[in-house]
């Protein structure tokens, strides 16, 4: 176990703490109260233990994870300068473990070993690097680091002492990008990623002409993870396959539900392994029928199930609403994520 707590002089903390677990629980996160003055909130990281007194409010994190502490510390150091007006990084003062600046503990650099095209809609990167076993277990999800100049020599995220993540900026600024680790082979230290291509975009034009031997950043793994419940809805369209196919191919065998996927073309579509009980939909861009397919599906009468969506922003707003308003579903109940937008 890992873990790490922080002290801070509030005046009428104890009248403050329950707002600010209200407002950390719109992230999706749930909030168990153990007192008036006590909560604890669990995520896929860890535990965020919360208390107050009068005039000082506690917050300890603890996990399992080695990169846990440095992820939590850094929400925690987001939210509270953010939040509290007059509190500046530096009144941040961690005690525990992993409390020197440094590289950050889910961070790693990598290399680019292979490119391959898989079809003319998407190809395929394969990295190189070390300790890619937690990529099997702790997310599904990754960040890819590159410089926004090209040939410019990176510079990577720090970890400061407040717990802050810190990241470049001005000519050092690195493109972000979360994108899904397709295939994990921890024992070859090996991480396949799959690129949708498209004209315009930062990471699809890197892709289409990286060189074997750049070195890459990369932070995770994060976003979710393998779902057991016994019935899924999942929909999503071409940025969501290589998501969609690794859970699918991770479910149990028993699993049933309904699958909406959607490809420009039809030459798009692929095929993976997934339970028997999971039919799966493809539906063609020009048929604009993803969302409408997917909220005109009946849920079963039980609780032991999952709705799981991503794909482009204006999609994933209209099925969250749905799914919070409409479905009343609860945040463990589902994920619906906008893995991009139209004006990008």
């Amino acid at each position: 176990m890992f873990q790490s707590s922080l002290s801070l002089p509030i005046r009428d903390a104890d009248q403050h703490l329950e707002a600010q677990v209200r407002h950390i629980e719109q992230h999706e996160l749930k909030a168990e109260k153990h007192s008036d003055n006590s909560f604890s909130i669990k995520s896929e990281y860890g535990v965020l233990r919360l208390s107050a007194t009068e005039e000082q409010m506690n917050l300890i994190v603890e996990t399992e994870r080695d990169d846990g502490l440095d992820i939590m510390r850094d929400f925690v150091a987001d939210y509270l300068t953010g939040h509290m007006p007059g509190l500046e990084l530096s009144d941040l003062i961690w005690s525990g473990q992993n409390l020197d600046e440094g590289s950050p503990a889910n961070f790693r650099k990598m290399t680019v070993v292979k490119r391959v095209i898989l079809n003319e809609g998407m190809l395929r990167i394969t990295l190189a690097g070390d300790d890619l076993a937690i990529f099997n277990e702790g997310g599904l999800h990754f960040r890819l680091l590159l410089p926004k100049l090209p040939n410019r020599k990176p510079v990577w995220p720090i970890r400061l002492k407040s717990g802050k993540v810190q990241f470049p900026e001005g000519e050092d600024e690195l493109h972000n990008r979360v994108y899904t680790a397709r295939y994990v082979r921890p024992e070859q230290g090996e991480l396949d990623f799959d690129v949708v291509r498209h004209k315009g975009g930062v990471a699809s034009g890197w892709a289409e002409s990286v060189p074997e031997g750049a070195t890459i950043g990369v932070m995770g793994p994060g976003g979710g993870g393998y779902l057991n419940q016994s019935w899924l809805l999942m929909g999503g369209d071409e940025t969501a396959l290589p998501a969609i196919s690794r859970i699918l191919e991770n479910c149990s065998s028993n699993t049933q539900g309904k699958v909406y996927l959607s490809t420009r073309k039809t030459d798009y579509q692929t095929v993976f392994n997934k339970p028997a009980g999971v039919d799966v939909c493809w539906l063609s861009e020009r048929d604009r029928q993803l969302t409408a397919s997917m909220v005109e599906v009946n849920l079963p009468q039980h609780d032991d199930l999952y709705v799981w969506f991503a794909g482009e922003q204006t999609d994933a707003r209209e099925i969250r609403k749905i799914l919070k308003t409409e479905w009343k579903l609860k945040a463990h109940q589902y994920y619906c994520a906008a893995y991009w937008t139209k004006d990008n």
